[in-house]
Formats: C-alpha cells, sequence, structure tokens
C-alpha cells in the first residue's frame, strides 16, 4: 500500500470517527484532501476501494441513511465504541503488582518508562499502590554493579567485559538479566570458558565497559536460556502449612481451608472484622514468605513459630539490604 493511500485511509477514519452526525459522500470529498482533485467517476471508485479496504481490517464503516434537502441521502461513521479498545481494568492486586514493579525499575535507565506507565494506568482510572509490598528496587549500590550498562548492553546485543569476583577479567555475550530472590543476575555466553554462564552482579568488582559492536551477540532460544537459567531456581522444597489471616479480596497461592483464630494471638497482632482465618498450604517456606510479604498489610501470619521466624529472618536481611528509599513517587 503506497503512503499516499495509507494518509488517505487515517484521514477517512480519523473524519467518520469524530464527527457527531453521519456525513455524506460531498462532505468527506470536501473534507479528505486526496478525494478533492479527482473527477466524479474517479472520487467513487476510490471512496468505494477505501470502505472496502476498511472494512476488510475490520473497521465497521457504518452507512446510514439521512434526511436532507435534496431527499434521503447515505451518510457515513464508524461508531467509537466498536472501534475503541474496551477500557483497561485491573483488579486492586493486579494495580498493586504493577505498582511495585514500577518501583523494581525506579533507575536512571528504566525511571521514564515506569513513569509513563504509571501515568496511563492512573488515566486509564487504575491507581497502583506502588508502596505494597517489600521495596525491591535497583540502585546503583554495592549489590548492583554495572547495572545499566549491562541492560543496555543486554538490549542492543553488545558484548562486555568486566572484573568478577576480583581474580579475573570476563568477556560476556549478554542474553538475559533476572532478579531472584533480591539479586540481580546476568546470563551469558563466556568467551573465555566458552560456555553459558550466569553471573550475579554483586560479584562484579570494576566498571562494565563494551567489548564488541552492537548486535553482533546471537542470543538462543527461549527455551535455551530458561534452561540455563534453572541452576538458578531452589531445590524442591517441602510443603509448608501455616495459619493466615487476609482480607477477603487477597488471593493467595496454595491451597486454603477454612480455619478458627488461635484462643491466644503473638503479642501486638489484631485481627480485623473483616479478615477471614485460613490454614494456607503452599510448596515450600520461600513462597509462603514470599506471597505474605507481597499481601502487604492485608494479610497477618498467625503461626506455627518456625513460619513466623523465616518471617523475621526475611524481613532482617530486607533491613540490611542497600535499597534505596526515595520518597519520590512518579506521577
Amino acid at each position: 500500500m503506497s503512503s499516499r493511500r495509507s494518509e488517505r485511509l487515517v484521514n477517512l477514519v480519523i473524519a467518520l470517527l469524530v464527527t457527531d452526525r453521519p456525513l455524506t459522500r460531498a462532505e468527506l470529498r470536501e473534507a479528505i484532501e486526496d478525494y478533492r482533485g479527482k473527477s466524479d467517476q474517479s472520487f467513487e471508485r476510490t471512496f468505494e476501494r477505501d470502505k472496502d479496504e476498511l472494512r476488510n481490517q475490520g473497521i465497521d464503516v457504518r452507512a446510514v441513511t439521512i434526511d436532507s434537502y435534496f431527499g434521503n441521502e447515505v451518510g457515513y461513521r464508524i461508531p467509537r465504541s466498536d472501534f475503541e479498545l474496551p477500557p483497561v481494568q485491573f483488579s486492586q492486586a493486579e494495580a498493586d503488582a504493577l505498582g511495585m514493579a514500577a518501583r523494581v525499575w525506579r533507575d536512571q535507565v528504566l525511571d521514564e518508562s515506569s513513569a509513563s506507565a504509571l501515568t496511563k494506568l492512573r488515566a486509564a482510572g487504575v491507581e497502583p499502590d506502588i508502596e505494597a509490598g517489600v521495596s525491591t528496587q535497583v540502585t546503583s549500590g554495592p549489590d548492583q554493579t554495572g547495572f545499566p550498562e549491562l541492560w543496555r548492553a543486554t538490549l542492543s546485543g553488545t558484548p562486555v567485559r568486566f572484573d568478577y569476583r576480583e581474580t579475573a577479567v570476563r568477556h560476556v555475550e549478554p542474553w538475559r538479566m533476572v532478579l531472584r530472590r533480591g539479586h540481580w543476575y546476568l546470563l551469558g555466553f563466556d568467551r573465555d570458558r566458552q560456555d553459558p554462564r550466569v553471573f550475579r552482579l554483586s560479584r562484579i568488582s570494576s566498571k562494565v565497559a563494551e567489548d564488541g559492536p552492537a548486535g553482533s551477540v546471537l542470543r538462543p532460544g527461549p527455551e535455551v536460556v530458561q534452561q540455563h537459567l534453572q541452576r538458578l531456581e531452589p531445590p524442591p522444597a517441602s510443603p509448608v502449612t501455616a495459619l493466615v489471616a487476609h482480607d477477603r479480596t487477597v488471593r493467595l497461592p496454595g491451597r486454603a481451608e477454612a480455619a478458627q483464630p488461635p484462643e491466644s494471638l503473638p503479642d501486638r497482632v489484631q485481627i480485623p472484622g473483616d479478615f477471614v482465618v485460613e490454614t494456607l498450604t503452599v510448596a515450600g517456606m520461600d513462597q509462603m514468605v514470599t506471597s505474605l510479604l507481597q499481601a502487604s498489610g492485608r494479610a497477618i501470619l498467625l503461626g506455627p513459630p518456625q513460619v513466623r521466624r523465616a518471617m523475621a529472618d526475611r524481613l532482617e536481611q530486607i533491613a540490611v539490604r542497600p535499597w534505596s528509599h526515595s520518597p519520590e513517587v512518579p506521577r
């Protein structure tokens, strides 16, 4: 399709969308520049082809009979409700998850994109709780050495080099960056070892430098990448059961069964009247602690003691981690 025809079709769609009444052929011929210089026959042929093209693309160009000074005429319009996408709808849990994702990307490299995404959500009537859950945003602290450079190199397919564990210079073709249990990792092809390797960013001991032209990295398929990332996964864990009180709107993973609150609650713990109490069974301790932290103040861990200890240990680890706690919120 020529650029001239594409421009004409776009102008026709805009004219039929923004009008508050059906437009006649004469009005469309006057409104759209590419129609004006055509003869009557040429205009009729072109207009019919354009209508057919839009309808073939799924755009509902409706013909409506209208009264005019010269009798009945045919007018055309595109109903906005049929053309536009449905409004964005998220549950509160989904909106909170998007807000937490924006916190992860609060960094110089990615802050503009996350702020734009939050602005679009708010424009659609969704107010994500960006303070929900635990702070996991990317920083430039010691645990995130070289993050911006590695992120850009991964996107552009640029080889890199860096000192790793202060012992040797590594030359790597970056494939993917992943976040696992609070730490960032780089998966790539190690040119020195001639083998795919995973590098933890906190163990990089120098600046990251480009080591080749952009676009020279050949990434394997998603299945191969996922296979190499499996080495970051912990071994299978034993199922864990806990007594949990939570807001009815919270959806926790695992198997849940209704339960009664204990006769005596842990110190300084109170169960709100609109909370439900359940026994929750999940695949392992890590999943239990993570899911309850993600629920933030909408879930309370009541027991048993070993699960509460695991929760306390995780919170202590988070408290000493060098996260950036900027109070600024992208709007």
